[in-house]
């Protein structure tokens, strides 16, 4: 700056404002500056450098708090006692949607019966018999679309709460909204993760319901299942992937007395099973073979397991359609995921 001349020093208050630059000087009156080298021109003598125009523009800037960028923080990952205690809400919040969109469904049907027979049926003669039945016929409209509405809501509660990160409390005020809330202070987490139709006495795994009905039993990974072994009974199936270790899965057939044999059906969802609590979860198809309680080993320190040779059949099994069953049965019975 204090080479160049003040006439050519703008300051500017405002860094916004145009400047318009002064007019080219001519050749005579644009400064000079002798290089050191010598006194003589010529070579080796001292050479003259004429100096471009310049233009020094000084800005004042104003002196307010400037707002510095905040680093973006690594969220904190949760504490063992706050991911639990969300846990326990979560199956608390799932088993009373459970639980009230079942009474939905139980309620629903009795409607429809009572409206099938009441057009069935004919009106009574007596005139206040008749009087009740024809208000009973009206009303039944209003109340199966008011079932409807509530199983709705509640249905959408139910998908909102498998979300990735569900608002848990907000979840909890909608079903207070919906009149739940003195069965959320009275439902039993741990009763109901233990309280499945075909549980033996002291199983600790897994049980979900197939396509008809039949219970399917899910072993946690050891070398034995003893307990497995001394409950399953003649009609029941074994399946296990063939190619790798994982859950012993036991096909209770048996705990339904009108079916004689297992369904395909049946047998296909607890293979998808056997896979998905497997190290081959993430395959698209997997190998599970399966065997009735004859062929499964009767004691010894590997009680339970199937073996290659003793299988009956293989079955091609697709662990991604167990997947939702799964992870809902894990999230009810508190399994970890």
């Amino acid at each position: 700056r204090d080479e160049v001349p003040a006439e050519r020093v703008v300051h500017l208050e405002d860094p916004r404002l145009l400047v318009e630059l002064p007019e080219r000087s001519s050749p005579a009156e644009e400064p000079v500056r002798e290089e050191a080298g010598g006194g003589g021109a010529g070579r080796g003598g001292g050479r003259s450098k004429r100096l471009k125009p310049m233009l020094l523009l000084s800005f004042s800037l104003p002196r307010q708090p400037c707002a510095l960028p905040t680093l973006a923080r690594r969220a904190r990952p949760l504490s063992a006692a706050a991911v639990r205690d969300a846990g326990c809400e979560r199956r608390l919040l799932r088993g009373v949607l459970a639980e009230a969109l079942e009474k939905q469904r139980r309620k629903r049907f009795a409607l429809t019966e009572q409206s099938g027979a009441l057009e069935r049926s004919q009106l009574p003669s007596e005139a206040k018999a008749r009087a009740k039945a024809v208000a009973r016929a009206e009303a039944l409209p209003l109340l199966l679309r008011e079932c409807d509405a509530a199983e709705a809501a509640l249905s959408d509660l139910h998908a909102r709460l498998y979300e990735r990160r569900p608002d848990l409390p907000a979840l909890r005020r909608a079903m207070e909204e919906l009149g739940l809330e003195q069965r959320l202070e009275l439902y039993d987490v741990d009763r109901a993760a233990m309280d499945q139709w075909g549980r033996p006495a002291g199983f600790d795994g897994l049980v979900v319901d197939s396509p008809r009905g039949v219970p399917i039993l899910i072993g946690r990974q050891s070398f034995a299942d003893p307990l497995l072994r001394r409950v399953a009974r003649g009609a029941d199936l074994w399946f296990q992937v063939r190619a790798s270790r994982g859950s012993r899965v036991l096909l209770r057939t048996s705990m339904r007395r009108d079916l004689t044999r297992s369904h395909r059906e049946c047998m296909e969802a607890a293979a998808d099973l056997a896979a998905y609590f497997s190290p081959l979860r993430r395959h698209g198809e997997v190998e599970v073979m399966y065997t009735d309680s004859r062929h499964v080993a009767k004691r010894g320190g590997r009680v339970g397991q199937l073996k290659d040779g003793k299988k009956i059949g293989l079955l091609t099994a697709h662990p991604e359609r167990a997947a939702l069953l799964a992870r809902e049965a894990q999230d009810e019975q508190g399994w970890p995921v």
